[in-house]
C-alpha cells in the first residue's frame, strides 16, 4: 500500500491520476483479509501512517521554490487517501458479505474508531450514523480478551433497533451506541448492558461510559476503558460508570507526586493490616460503627480502640471530615499504586 501511495504521488507531480489498476492492488489485499476473517483496522492505521511519512518526506526533500506545489500536493494526498480508504473499506465489507461472514457492523465499529468510516459503509452495515455516541467499555466475565465469537454475539444482539456497534479494544468489549433521543447516558448504556446479558455476555464490573462526537470515538473508548478500571478499584456498583463518579481517582492517577503524598498519610498503618481493613470497612459502611463492627466480627469497644490507634499513629482523626477526606483519597491512591490494570495516559 505504501508503494501505491508513492506511485500516486509521482503521478500527481506529472499531472496524472492514480490508475484504477493501482487502486485495485489495495482493494485486492482488503478482500484477502476479509476472506480470512482478519481485522482491517490495523492495516488502515498503517496506511494512514505511511501516507503521513511519505508526504513529510516530500517536504523534507523539497527544493527552494517548491513550497507552493507541496501545499497542493498535501491537499491532494489528504483527499486521495480518503478516497482510497473508502474504496478499500467497501471492498472489505462486500467481500465479507460474499463470504457469508456477516461482520459488517463489527467492521464498521473498527473503522469508526480510526476515523475512516463513511456514511455509505454505515448504510451497508444497516446503521444510521449519529452525531454523538456513548462509548461503553467493559471486561467480559470469563474472558481475558473478548473473543471474536463474543464480539459477533454482541453485534447481533445490538443490531435489532440499531442499538449500537461492537468491537474489541485491548482487553475490553466496546460498544458504540448512537444517541438519538433524550435518554440519559445511564439509561442508554444500562439498556445495552441488559441487552448483552440476555445473550450471555456479562461485564465483570461496572463498564466505563463516555459521550463523544463521532470524530472522537477512539479517544472516548480509551477513556471509557480507563474509567472501567478505576471503577473496579473504587469498588463502585452499577451497570455503568461515568467520569464524574471517579473524578478523585482520575485526578490521583494523573499525578504521581500527589499519589505518593496521599499514600504517605497511611504509611504508619500499612504494617498493621487489621487497621487498614478497619479503615476501609468503616468507610464502606458509611461510618456506621455498629455495621462496621459486625462486618469485622469484633466488639464495638475493639473498633473504638482501633480508630484511636489509627489517630495515634497517623495524627489524623479518621471520623472527622478532614480525616475522612484524607484517608478515603489515600486508600484510593494506594489501590491505584498497587494495581497494574489502569491504562496510562488519556
Amino acid at each position: 500500500m505504501r508503494s501505491v501511495l508513492d506511485r500516486g504521488l509521482a503521478l500527481y507531480r506529472q499531472g496524472e491520476d492514480l490508475p484504477a489498476e493501482e487502486l485495485a492492488k489495495c482493494t485486492a489485499l482488503a478482500v484477502q483479509l476479509a476472506e480470512r476473517g482478519e481485522r482491517i483496522a490495523p492495516l488502515l492505521h498503517a496506511w494512514d501512517v505511511g501516507c503521513s511519512v511519505a508526504v513529510a518526506a516530500c517536504w523534507v526533500s523539497a527544493r527552494p521554490g517548491e513550497q507552493s506545489e507541496l501545499v497542493s500536493l498535501t491537499q491532494w494526498s489528504s483527499v486521495g487517501v480518503k478516497e482510497i480508504t473508502a474504496a478499500i473499506s467497501l471492498a472489505y465489507v462486500h467481500a465479507q458479505k460474499q463470504a457469508g461472514l456477516d461482520t459488517s457492523r463489527r467492521v464498521l465499529a473498527d473503522l469508526m474508531l480510526n476515523g475512516s468510516a463513511t456514511d455509505e459503509l454505515a448504510a451497508a452495515a444497516h446503521h444510521s450514523p449519529a452525531k454523538e455516541y456513548v462509548a461503553v467499555a467493559g471486561r467480559v466475565v470469563g474472558e481475558n480478551v473478548p473473543s471474536a465469537a463474543t464480539v459477533a454475539r454482541a453485534s447481533a444482539a445490538l443490531t435489532t433497533g440499531d442499538l449500537g456497534l461492537s468491537c474489541q479494544a485491548g482487553r475490553h468489549l466496546c460498544i458504540l451506541a448512537p444517541i438519538r433521543s433524550h435518554r440519559s447516558t445511564e439509561e442508554l448504556s444500562g439498556h445495552m448492558v441488559e441487552t448483552l446479558k440476555r445473550v450471555g455476555i456479562t461485564f465483570a464490573a461496572p463498564a466505563g461510559a463516555v459521550i463523544a462526537p463521532r470524530s472522537e470515538l477512539a479517544m472516548a473508548v480509551q477513556q471509557a476503558s480507563r474509567i472501567e478500571s478505576l471503577a473496579g478499584i473504587a469498588g463502585l456498583d452499577g451497570k455503568t460508570v461515568e467520569s464524574s463518579q471517579v473524578i478523585s481517582e482520575l485526578a490521583i492517577s494523573r499525578d504521581g507526586e500527589y499519589r505518593r503524598q496521599l499514600i504517605s498519610l497511611i504509611d504508619p498503618i500499612v504494617e498493621a493490616p487489621e487497621l487498614l481493613k478497619t479503615l476501609r470497612t468503616l468507610y464502606l459502611m458509611d461510618l456506621d460503627r455498629s455495621r462496621t463492627a459486625r462486618r469485622l466480627n469484633v466488639a464495638r469497644r475493639t473498633l473504638t480502640y482501633r480508630l484511636e490507634r489509627i489517630e495515634q499513629l497517623t495524627g489524623i482523626n479518621p471520623v472527622r471530615t478532614r480525616g475522612i477526606l484524607a484517608f478515603v483519597l489515600a486508600l484510593a491512591a494506594r489501590d491505584l499504586d498497587l494495581s497494574s490494570s489502569v491504562p496510562e495516559g488519556v
